[in-house]
């Protein structure tokens, strides 16, 4: 039989290991691992309150795009008006770092005729040409701000992605191989492809990306059928 001592220890001691299972269990949920301190987690809100993470800037719903080609074409405009105005039915308006941003989707010749043009990303990759079908799309835009030496769990999106960076590096890592960018350089990469994009540079990495996808679906699905080899890291 314990003494009062050595019970009021052996209970704390259950009682941390309860929590410590609690702990994992939450993450093997969440899809975080507690203890890889590289992982970069991109929550739609995570730079609301914290230095590093992804912000929502805007999504768009669309029945179907033009056919052919479809490019990504980024402008700067003097006012929200202004870009508004402009938009037509296969743009978005965005404000990021201090700047009001004019996205416009389709075909080469939709880039935007007024306003500071940024670049035009693509054509981005589809299936066989065209996006995946769906009864409607939603294209989801986001601003990241990434340190040096992290990475993004392994996932997938149900249609295309798309980076412009603004600072800094970035390296993707997919089944097919490594794709690396700059600052002013984009990037894009096709539907149901399993990734891990990292930060391969000295510097935080701050970009924008879209992904436009089947609007019934998540726009980012975790994954555990691939692992990467880590190149992005060497």
């Amino acid at each position: 039989m314990f003494s009062g001592k050595r019970s009021n220890i052996i209970g704390a001691l259950i009682l941390a290991l309860h929590i410590g299972m609690a702990t994992v269990a939450q993450a093997q949920v969440s899809g975080t691992d507690t203890h890889d301190h590289k992982s970069f987690q991109c929550l739609e809100d995570g730079l609301k309150s914290n230095e590093f993470g992804c912000l929502l800037l805007a999504k768009l719903q669309l029945e179907r795009f033009p056919e052919g080609q479809l490019f990504w074409h980024l402008s700067k405009s003097p006012t929200r008006g202004a870009a508004e105005a402009a938009k037509g039915r296969t743009g978005m308006v965005v404000d990021a770092d201090g700047q009001v941003w004019l996205f416009i989707f389709g075909p080469n010749s939709a880039k935007p005729k007024k306003g500071e043009f940024v670049a035009t990303v693509g054509p981005l990759q589809l299936t066989a040409g065209k996006l995946p079908p769906a009864k409607s799309y939603e294209v989801v835009a986001n601003r990241a701000v990434m340190p040096a030496g992290t990475y993004t769990r392994v996932h997938t999106h149900p249609g295309p992605e798309a980076w412009f960076i603004l600072d800094g590096e970035q390296c993707l890592e997919t089944p097919a191989g490594l794709m690396k960018g700059r600052q002013g350089e984009s990037m894009f990469a096709p539907p149901a492809t399993p990734m891990r994009l990292s930060n391969n540079g000295s510097s935080t990495r701050r970009a924008l990306f879209i992904v436009i996808h089947d609007a019934a679906q998540p726009w980012s699905i975790p994954t555990n059928e691939w692992k990467p080899t880590g190149a992005c890291d060497r």
